[in-house]
């Protein structure tokens, strides 16, 4: 049995079991342990911490990029110190988009993995205003400046054979809800992977009755203006349609209101923030609603969930074309079910039994490699 140890923060919320981002080990922790990994979680480094195989380190743990620069040192060379006591060491970027890396930890680590990666990975060779390739486009053709900017390290294309996919974020539970709602999902995720089998997933069929037009209701709270851009644009943007009835726009609803028009929307609009992929997306094909969101063909994840004009309706990122996205949709039902319906049956079949004996399978594989490294390592040493 390998033992893999991860570091991470506790959870957010007190109702989670684990810290979100490791929601798909968690489900699938027996399956992984008749594959033989063992994950355990610690949320300080401890002697036991150390017993382990393999150390899965987290982005959110270190905080980089909120220390200054005699602490960011001191994160450094704790990564290597770690990754050298223990023989083999995973970072897991769990920053919300492609962008906004963490390349100064590659020397000191086996394998840097992030949910979803630039299709072209020579362009982590230069920098981009506001650590995002879309802030950066933001910034170049609108000219919308941020009152502070962060900088990240561009890749040493030496280091770039370490960079590699963890899981799309789709992967992490995006059922939503109350309090109440969320230890129910707690309480029926426990039981179920205990025999199992998959968490309980309200699917809402895309041809149910759908009286709102389209949902387009954000958190524009954002302090960083290229990333809340696009977010506030959706008002003046929708003034333009002809037909106004059916629509829903405008800052974020309640909880629970957001989740009752997901449900009666035809159509749901996603847009970029602190990333690319976001919640909404997978909450829509839940929802069983057709989805418009910005191309994301320039990013690659894994497993794949957004196929333009299948599973989702891309937009261009100055929005300039979803006014004509919106009105083809609605007034196509056989486009736009066809949309939904695909959407669903593709996020849909990730929490399959196949799908995840796929994921398992996958994340052995990533361990193996990063072990057997270690052993070429300590040869050649």
């Amino acid at each position: 049995m390998i033992k893999v140890h991860v570091l991470d923060l506790p959870p957010r919320h007190p109702l989670l079991p684990v810290p979100a981002d490791w929601y798909p080990a968690y489900v699938n922790r027996r399956q992984l342990a008749a594959h033989g990994l063992a994950i355990k979680y610690f949320t300080k480094l401890s002697p036991r911490f150390y017993k382990g195989d393999i150390a899965f380190l987290s982005s959110r743990y270190f905080a980089l990029q909120q220390r200054n620069e005699a602490a960011h040192l001191r994160q450094l060379q704790l990564i290597a110190a770690i990754r050298k006591r223990i023989g083999t060491a995973i970072w897991f970027d769990f920053r919300d988009s492609t962008g906004n890396t963490q390349f100064e930890v590659l020397p000191y680590v086996d394998r840097y993995l992030k949910k979803q990666l630039l299709a072209d990975r020579t362009l982590y060779q230069r920098t981009y205003y506001g650590n995002r390739i879309y802030t950066d486009f933001i910034h170049r053709t609108f000219g919308i400046d941020d009152d502070y900017q962060e900088h990240c390290q561009p890749l040493n294309p030496r280091q770039s054979h370490k960079l590699g996919i963890s899981w799309n974020p789709g992967l992490l539970d995006f059922r939503g809800g109350t309090k109440i709602r969320l230890a129910w999902h707690r309480a029926s995720d426990s039981a179920m992977t205990g025999w199992h089998k998959g968490p309980l997933i309200r699917w809402c069929s895309p041809a149910a009755p759908r009286p709102v037009n389209m949902l387009a209701t954000f958190n524009t709270a954002y302090n960083r203006c290229t990333v809340a851009w696009q977010r506030l644009q959706v008002p003046s943007v929708l003034q333009r349609l002809t037909e106004q009835h059916g629509l829903i726009y405008g800052t974020r609803l309640p909880l629970p209101e957001e989740i009752g028009a997901r449900y009666r929307s035809k159509i749901v609009l996603s847009l970029f923030g602190w990333g690319e992929l976001n919640s909404r997306d997978y909450q829509t094909f839940i929802a069983g609603a057709a989805l418009i969101a910005p191309d994301t063909t320039h990013l690659t994840t894994w497993p794949v969930t957004h196929r333009p004009h299948q599973t989702y309706w891309p937009i261009k990122w100055d929005l300039s074309d979803l006014p004509v996205a919106y009105e083809q949709l609605l007034q196509d039902d056989a486009q736009r079910l066809k949309l939904a319906a695909t959407g669903q049956e593709t996020y849909r079949r990730l929490w399959t039994d196949e799908m995840r004996e796929v994921f398992c399978r996958r994340l052995v594989r990533i361990v193996e490699k990063a072990l057997a490294r270690r052993e070429d390592r300590v040869a050649v040493s």
